[in-house]
């Protein structure tokens, strides 16, 4: 298993990988306020990463998250539609955190993606 010793070595493989860079460009151009690529996404690349397999697994879903009041969660579906069919070689899930505590019973809504990050069982899988 090869061994990630620090932050700086993980950053330095997501920005030398074409699809995490490009995936991590497409979130920045949608200019999707307070987002961040999360979840599975980042997990499996780092963990293929030390499995000495290829970062990148194509079959991942690709978590991206948001916060914006001002987008309805209906016009998140369309957002999400729309990034699959522009970019069908990865597997969007969008998610804006405005109303996902409505998933979770007894959780005050979010007040950020921060905010929402911090509830997540896995709190240490997301790149701004």
């Amino acid at each position: 298993m090869n061994i990630v010793k620090n932050k700086k070595e993980i950053l330095e493989a997501f920005r030398e990988n074409s699809d995490m860079m490009a995936i991590l460009t497409i979130i920045r151009n949608h200019g999707l306020k307070d987002s961040w690529l999360a979840a599975g996404s980042v997990r499996n690349f780092i963990w293929n990463l030390l499995s000495d397999k290829s970062p990148f697994d194509c079959e991942t879903d690709v978590d991206v998250i948001f916060f914006d009041p001002d987008i309805s969660y209906e016009e998140t579906l369309l957002l999400e539609k729309k990034l699959r069919e522009d970019f069908p070689q990865y597997q969007w899930e969008l998610k804006n955190q405005v109303y996902m505590h409505q998933y979770s019973p007894h959780t005050a809504p979010y007040s950020s993606s921060r905010d929402a990050m911090s509830k997540y069982p896995e709190r240490c899988t997301a790149l701004e």
